[in-house]
């Protein structure tokens, strides 16, 4: 006799994609009140609390969660992007409240007003530890970011994500952080295959 829950169950294989991916989190930074706005996932990454991450916290607070060797290239590269605009991707060091490590993949992307200045950015934070793509310190922008298929798909998963996380849906959240876990990692690989190419 069929089941009367109408509950939907992933298949097998999704669910256990989704039980061995790493933590995808998200942020949000209004950069003319500087003040970022990030789920659980990536407070825990920076070692800050949740309450405080939700409600909103300036830059320098993610900046000290940085690892030390790799604090000052990565405040440097966003303070260049803040600038210029485009998207930034890059892996690096974190530091968890009980003195951890972590290895991140972020991906973010900055959007600049009609007159040129720097408003807003947001993106992905993947916790890639034991499954890193790059090398220590790697960083770069696309050609042309907006224009490339990838950097579209990940913008158009985030909005997803904010409706899917809205209508408290966690199954359809799960696929959701597992499609941007896959952007996320696609976008690394290309960005060092591009890397490559340029030292040819």
């Amino acid at each position: 006799m069929p089941s009367s829950d109408h509950t939907p169950q992933a298949p097998d294989y999704i669910v256990g994609k989704i039980a061995a991916m790493e933590i995808v989190g998200t942020w949000d930074w209004d950069i003319l009140a500087n003040r970022i706005y990030t789920d659980h996932v990536v407070a825990v990454l920076f070692g800050l609390e949740f309450e405080q991450a939700t409600a909103g916290l300036p830059i320098e607070a993610y900046e000290a969660g940085i690892h030390p060797d790799d604090h000052d290239w990565v405040t440097a590269r966003i303070r260049e992007m803040v600038k210029s605009s485009g998207s930034f991707v890059a892996e690096y060091r974190t530091c968890l409240r009980n003195g951890d490590v972590c290895w991140v993949l972020a991906r973010g992307h900055f959007y600049h007003d009609g007159t040129g200045r720097p408003v807003r950015s947001r993106g992905i934070i993947v916790d890639v530890t034991g499954r890193r793509l790059g090398a220590p310190g790697f960083t770069s922008e696309l050609m042309n970011p907006t224009e490339h298929p990838l950097e579209h798909a990940v913008d158009l998963c985030l909005s997803v994500r904010d409706i899917v996380a809205e209508a408290d849906r966690p199954f359809l959240l799960s696929i959701t952080d597992m499609l941007l876990l896959e952007l996320g990692r696609e976008l690394s690989a290309l960005i060092k295959a591009d890397g490559k190419r340029r030292m040819i």
